[in-house]
């Protein structure tokens, strides 16, 4: 039996979770006022196998009442390195474990999905937490949830940014640097790599550059996730990129308490703007 049933229709709170491999942030808003009146972001002290990851989001959510208030509907977004972009065009559900064998190492029984945003050319197939989403189907009855990857570009394909013919982005969660280019809109690139440290993550920007034709002197880069105004990685970056720009949510909540950033926390906050649809 589940331990905690919240889910209540009647209740004017929204729930969003983000949830990454040694984290998650969450925040709460009440659709009526308009008001954001919580959010949180933890990273947990020493890496932690994925197996464990649920008992330790369980943890957090309790420790701050999550887990005792009521909630109209409940979203989360995953963000992993196990998901790749399929174009719409070529894209068979019976192919899902084929899809991202091309790039992960996934096992037979590996449960997959996908997510699928209406008016962009692309689906992003991959593998969630399947304990964490066992453990907040527990919590709260039932919940919606999808690919970090899926929500930054389903975001910023309706972004103000890409009213442009190009739009140059990465979305960097820890480790993982996720980039991707889009022109009129549509899916030009995308890729995941792993970078840890600033040289590893300005080698990536600057080869992807390379290989798309992108002149980082002329076209601006947006950027999403942990990289912090003036931090070491944003210092490198600009020495080879002119202009380098944090994403914004474009929404008119108001936060009774402060963010943490201006775009740190942008895949948390577009979980509700997202027209995603769900697969699963």
């Amino acid at each position: 039996m589940p331990e905690y049933k919240n889910k209540n229709k009647e209740s004017d709170l929204k729930l969003s979770i983000h949830v990454y491999v040694n984290g998650l942030s969450f925040f709460t808003h009440n659709q009526k006022t308009n008001k954001a009146s919580q959010i949180y972001r933890a990273v947990f002290d020493a890496y932690l196998p994925v197996e464990n990851l649920h008992e330790h989001i369980r943890a957090a959510l309790k420790t701050y009442g999550i887990l005792e208030q009521a909630y109209n509907e409940v979203r989360c977004s995953v963000e992993n390195n196990l998901a790749t972009l399929v174009p719409k065009s070529l894209f068979e559900e019976a192919a899902l474990h084929e899809y991202v064998q091309k790039d992960i190492e996934v096992r037979t029984n590996d449960f997959i999905t996908y997510d699928v945003e209406p008016s962009t050319d692309w689906i992003c197939v991959y593998a969630p937490f399947v304990n964490v989403n066992n453990m907040l189907l527990d919590a709260f009855g039932s919940f919606s949830y999808y690919h970090a990857v899926s929500v930054w570009l389903s975001a910023l394909s309706h972004h103000s940014a890409a009213d442009g013919a190009l739009v140059w982005s990465l979305y960097k969660e820890q480790d993982h640097l996720h980039i991707a280019l889009l022109r009129d809109k549509k899916l030009q690139f995308y890729n995941c790599f792993e970078a840890s440290k600033a040289k590893d993550v300005v080698y990536y920007v600057l080869l992807t550059a390379k290989e798309k034709n992108i002149s980082p002197n002329e076209v601006p880069l947006f950027i999403a996730g942990d990289i912090a105004i003036d931090d070491e990685i944003y210092k490198e970056l600009h020495e080879f990129v002119r202009s380098i720009n944090p994403l914004t949510v474009e929404n008119d909540l108001e936060h009774v308490v402060p963010r943490i950033s201006t775009h740190q926390d942008f895949c948390l906050l577009n979980l509700f703007l997202c027209e995603l649809l769900l697969a699963h």
